[in-house]
């Protein structure tokens, strides 16, 4: 079991990033995180097997209530994330404005899934959750995990028709215009 820093230290970025693909905004994402931080440091994390995925379900839970306390509006801070994402290197012009098109083209992409299946992309994709964890968090079976994944996926494709975008863990997103 890890200490309290050590447990922020190593899963902050996803939960931090899982947090604003579902609200779509930093100031969002920066307050769950933190309430989800603060719930998982408050609590008896004794007999917790897995933390990582015990965090992505508060976060998840964290989320949700906050859909239901603002039923409507969503803040799109999201398109600022992807644009101010830092970079492997130093890009030439051209490849830094094609990469904010990009990006800003992934984020509409990602904002038209239904958010099941937006859930699950993210905590595969960002939360980097195997899908036995993804099930224990969203207390699904594993064959919904993978179906929802799946379709997911499809809908991406379908929806980037005319944008090929390569999503891959650990890298960055990549469009080439078909």
């Amino acid at each position: 079991m890890l200490d309290d820093r050590q447990l922020f230290e190593s899963y902050k970025e996803n939960v931090y990033c899982y947090c604003l693909y579902m609200t779509g905004s930093k100031a969002d994402a920066e307050d769950i995180c933190q309430e989800v931080f603060v719930k998982a440091l408050l609590a008896k994390r004794s007999e917790i097997e897995n933390e990582k995925a015990w965090l992505m379900r508060i976060a998840a839970n964290e989320c949700y209530s906050m859909f239901r306390r603002r039923s409507k509006g969503r803040d799109k801070e999201s398109k600022a994330f992807w644009l101010g994402w830092p970079l492997r290197s130093n890009p030439s012009v051209e490849k830094s404005y094609k990469r904010q098109e990009t990006a800003s083209e992934f984020v509409k992409l990602l904002e038209q899934l239904p958010g099941k299946l937006r859930q699950v992309l993210l905590l595969h994709y960002i939360g980097e959750l195997s899908h036995t964890e993804i099930a224990d968090v969203l207390k699904i079976p594993v064959g919904t995990v993978k179906s929802r994944l799946s379709r997911a996926i499809a809908k991406l494709k379908k929806l980037a028709k005319h944008t090929e975008v390569t999503l891959e863990k650990g890298s960055d997103i990549h469009a080439t215009r078909g």
